[in-house]
């Protein structure tokens, strides 16, 4: 088989081969053989790769090194190959420029008789030579800043097999990033040697890829920490907690404003939990999927993370709770006026979402700016407010703003506060005690008897049970509490406490 000096440069050996001489038209490569002596000829046929062996290269000095370049030209051979200290010769390499013969150099700490394999392989164009380019696609580390097209160039060019990606063609090799499928590595050739191409390149731009993003997506995980943090400790930790905040990159004093989004995996699922679990943790998402939801914020993730930074404005997303939290923050008063701002980044990741997870029902809820550590937990609580509020349209996609609450919105900015929650729990403590079950039945049916003004008869039909289940209720709920229901400062107390934890739970 017969190649030309071109191709055997362009293939898998042409990075490890350095070109002293190329002459403008070069003999085509037939064979390739060892001249281990600078005197034995034998090596120097028509077509061939010489090799110098280590012993030539130690006497290639001088004019013996002249006389065996012309030697070599006289025979047609193709080109002579040496290692890099191989002292120049003006007078050689103008001896081969004319006698159109090759001088190529490879380093010094090339072993000749395994540089004589390679070109062999490389020559013989057999299984040998399809193995020789595999494997030196396989060493191939492209670097980090390098683009899904280059590396696929270099690929073809070693392993000689043309190919390219796909999003849709699942036949080819898959790219993953840290395990996930994102595209495809496919070639038009057929045969065990293109796929296994296909498989090294997937596998060079999974490498890549999965590089690149957890680089990208370091510093969004870090604030993502952070602002989990921030929402969760206490009041006694948050100036340390915001230090820390501060020192990976969250803007704690700036201006926050919260978005909180749960999911219900299953577009016609019926959900109707009451209040159960949620009664004890204060968090409204008893109905969420949290595998859903587990996703979702793996997906949101890398989201934030390509959008970068708004106008003045960047984006934080965290789980501190059985909800999502989306944070933007500016350096200044975003005013009133910023909320279609975050109505329209909201509406576009929802959208996004939405793509990937098309049978998820997405509850949102939006709050309004707040400044610095103590806002931002301020903003979350009123988002969380919101959010009650949106879990009450049964549509795909709910959104309500809590600037929109309207009266409800009086007593939402009272229930953000600590002292406010303090209150509601100790005054509903001893319904509490009965279990997350009674409690939920107990508190639910003190609310309706309390909003009909102690009516049995319109509290029974509120509820939809008969009047002496209202009856027997009371009757337990009036031995339980402590508190007259007679007086009127502790009934709008406990008014107060009962629908301040229903409309948390999105139950009013």
């Amino acid at each position: 088989m017969a190649i030309t000096l071109a191709a055997l440069l362009e293939g898998p050996l042409g990075s490890a081969l350095n070109t002293r001489v190329m002459p403008e038209f070069p003999h085509e490569i037939t064979q390739v053989t060892l001249l281990e002596g600078i005197t034995e000829h034998d090596a120097l046929r028509p077509g061939a790769v010489a090799v110098l062996g280590r012993a030539a290269e130690a006497d290639a000095g001088g004019y013996r090194f002249d006389v065996l370049v012309r030697r070599a030209a006289e025979r047609g051979v193709a080109a002579l190959v040496l290692r890099q200290p191989t002292p120049r010769s003006l007078t050689a390499e103008s001896l081969a420029q004319r006698g159109r013969l090759a001088l190529l150099e490879v380093t010094d700490t090339a072993d000749p008789l395994q540089v004589l394999d390679w070109l062999g392989a490389a020559v013989s164009g057999d299984s040998r030579s399809t193995l020789t380019r595999l494997a030196a696609a396989a060493a191939y580390e492209p670097a980090e800043t390098l683009g899904d097209t280059e590396i696929l160039q270099e690929i073809s060019r070693l392993t000689g097999v043309q190919l390219d990606t796909s999003s849709t063609d699942q036949s080819g090799a898959p790219v993953e990033i840290d395990g996930k499928q994102t595209a495809w590595v496919v070639s038009t050739d057929l045969g065990d040697g293109p796929a296994l191409a296909a498989r090294i390149a997937a596998t060079a731009i999974s490498r890549v890829r999965t590089a690149r993003e957890r680089e990208t997506l370091r510093p969004v995980r870090s604030k993502s920490s952070a602002l989990a943090q921030l929402l969760l400790c206490s009041h006694a930790h948050l100036a340390a907690v915001s230090e820390r905040a501060v020192e990976v990159g969250f803007e704690v004093h700036g201006w926050h404003t919260a978005v909180r989004l749960v999911v219900d995996s299953v577009v016609d699922s019926v959900v109707d939990s009451a209040v159960d679990s949620a009664v004890d943790s204060g968090v409204d998402s008893t109905s969420d999927d949290e595998d859903t939801l587990s996703r979702i914020e793996e997906d949101l993730v890398p989201i934030i993370a390509s959008r970068g930074r708004e106008h003045r404005a960047s984006w934080t997303v965290a789980r501190p709770d059985s909800s999502l939290v989306l944070v933007r923050t500016t350096r200044s008063d975003p005013g009133r006026d910023s909320d279609h701002l975050v109505r329209t980044t909201i509406d576009e990741i929802l959208a996004d979402l939405i793509a990937r997870h098309p049978r998820a029902r997405f509850r949102v809820g939006m709050a309004t700016p707040h400044l610095g550590a103590s806002g931002l937990r301020t903003s979350t609580e009123e988002a969380r407010v919101a959010l009650a509020s949106a879990r009450l349209l049964d549509e795909p996609v709910s959104i309500a703003t809590f600037d929109s609450l309207g009266l409800r919105r009086m007593l939402a900015e009272w229930l953000v506060t600590d002292t406010a929650r303090d209150t509601v729990s100790d005054l509903l403590a001893p319904l509490d005690a009965l279990g997350p079950e009674k409690a939920a039945i107990a508190i639910e049916t003190l609310h309706a008897y309390l909003d009909e003004r102690g009516s049995l008869q319109r509290a029974a039909a509120r509820l939809n049970v008969h009047r002496n289940a209202v009856v027997y209720r009371m009757a337990q709920i009036c031995e339980t509490l402590p508190h007259d229901l007679k007086d009127p400062d502790q009934r709008f107390a406990l008014q107060l406490a009962c629908r301040g934890r229903l409309m948390t739970l999105g139950r009013v």
